[in-house]
């Protein structure tokens, strides 16, 4: 990250404040996504799926574990990314 800053003449203070701000965002905003996920697929997993449709079927078995399908998810394309971006 800064080899890649000096080629673009960005000061190191300027990408270590910057780098600062996502985190701090990452921590402000990460804890409303996974709540807000926990409780729709919790509202997922308490429904009635007695006719419903393939995807409310996967979603009621999913449901409170939405979070942690979000970490594998995230996980996958960090994981294709850096694949691609190496080879």
């Amino acid at each position: 990250m800064m080899s890649l800053a000096s080629e673009l003449n960005i000061a190191q203070g300027q990408l270590q404040g910057e780098k600062a701000s996502m985190l701090a965002l990452c921590k402000i905003c990460s804890p409303i996504v996974y709540g807000w996920l926990y409780i729709k697929g919790k509202s997922f997993s308490s429904s009635s799926i007695a006719d419903g449709n393939a995807a409310q079927i996967i979603m009621s078995k999913i449901g409170s574990r939405m979070p942690f399908v979000l970490n594998l998810v995230l996980g996958l394309m960090a994981f294709l990314l850096t694949w691609v971006s190496m080879g």
